[in-house]
């Protein structure tokens, strides 16, 4: 509901006024049913102001983006989920171990030929 519960003492109240003021002008007109219709006016309007207020709130109402919760288990299940859809596997997924097992010779000369092919092209 949009507002609090002053809103509707506001409009009782405004709404109290205004009749008790157009009432008032009448020469022939009793205080006691003036001063009772008055309040049955605020009456209705402090009732009719829930409705108003309702609607309102209707009208302006912003879902929030829902938040998910996820276990650890969740994500771990997920993460190896796709791991095993994926077709190449990264770099992480490789121990340090695999690239201390090499030859650092191999490395070189792959390093050599690469630079020697450099120049070639460059000249």
């Amino acid at each position: 509901m949009f507002g609090s519960i002053f809103y509707n003492l506001w409009a009782a109240l405004l709404s109290f006024a205004v009749y008790f003021i157009w009432a008032i002008q009448n020469p022939y007109a009793l205080p006691f049913q003036i001063i009772s219709t008055s309040f049955l006016v605020a009456f209705i309007a402090f009732c009719g102001t829930y409705f108003l207020r309702y609607f309102l709130g209707y009208v302006f109402y912003t879902p929030e983006t829902p938040v998910f919760v996820e276990t650890e288990d969740e994500i771990i299940s997920k993460t190896t989920i796709d791991e095993s859809n994926q077709q190449f596997t990264t770099r992480s997924n490789q121990s340090t171990m695999e690239f201390d097992e090499e030859n650092t010779e191999d490395i070189a000369q792959v390093v050599r030929t690469m630079l020697h092919g450099d120049e070639a092209l460059s000249r």
